[in-house]
């Protein structure tokens, strides 16, 4: 099995102030090397074939968190271990920045690294969204496929997964009562379904 092996890590701060960009989740543990021995034991017991990424979230968010993402692999690399790629979730919604999408990729991409989109989806922020909204969600969701196109290499395209196809419904624990998904709740196809669809295949 050639899948790769993500590491979800994210910002926490517990007990500390003033956080450095390059200061992540593992630290609450076993300090900032503990990214080095959890990669140096995979890489010793693993699979040798095994691709090795690193993934957060809000990187499209905050390019400060991006860029000290991208500082801390560096790190984790001075130490004699190779990170394979970079995986960023884009949890994000139709009112998001698309100036801070597009660097973010173009931050990624100037890394050399495998390139994924770990877990798009794209929030309304309703539940009642009108053919305006819905519109706007579609034409987000291919926005984040152009930008991947634009600026990741092709050779560093690892690809792009959507998290979850429907929309969620009102006791849902994941953005209950949203309609963040390709499909309606009863199966129907939206229009962000086409317009991702069309952004895969290169369709303007």
């Amino acid at each position: 099995n050639n899948a790769p092996k993500i590491a979800i890590i994210g910002k926490t701060g517990v007990g500390k102030t003033n956080m450095a960009t390059d200061e992540f989740y593992w630290q609450d543990y076993l300090g900032k090397d503990y990214a080095v021995q959890a990669i140096k034991l995979q890489r010793q017991y693993g699979n040798p074939k095994d691709l090795l990424f690193i993934n957060d979230y809000n990187l499209e968010y905050s390019l400060d968190k991006c860029n000290g993402l991208i500082q801390y692999i560096n790190y984790i690399e001075t130490k004699g271990v190779k990170v394979d790629g970079i995986g960023t979730q884009m949890h994000i919604g139709i009112d998001s920045n698309k100036d801070n999408i597009a660097k973010m990729f173009e931050l990624l991409a100037a890394t050399g690294k495998l390139i994924k989109v770990s877990e798009l989806d794209v929030r309304v922020n309703t539940s009642s969204p009108t053919s305006d909204i819905l519109q706007q969600q579609a034409d987000m969701y291919k926005y984040v496929v152009d930008m991947y196109y634009k600026y990741i290499p092709v050779a560093q395209r690892y690809g792009i997964t959507v998290w979850g196809l429907l929309d969620s419904g009102n006791n849902s624990s994941w953005l209950p009562g949203d309609r963040q998904g390709l499909w309606n709740i009863n199966f129907d196809r939206k229009p962000a379904y086409s317009s991702f669809a069309d952004g895969l295949s290169g369709t303007k």
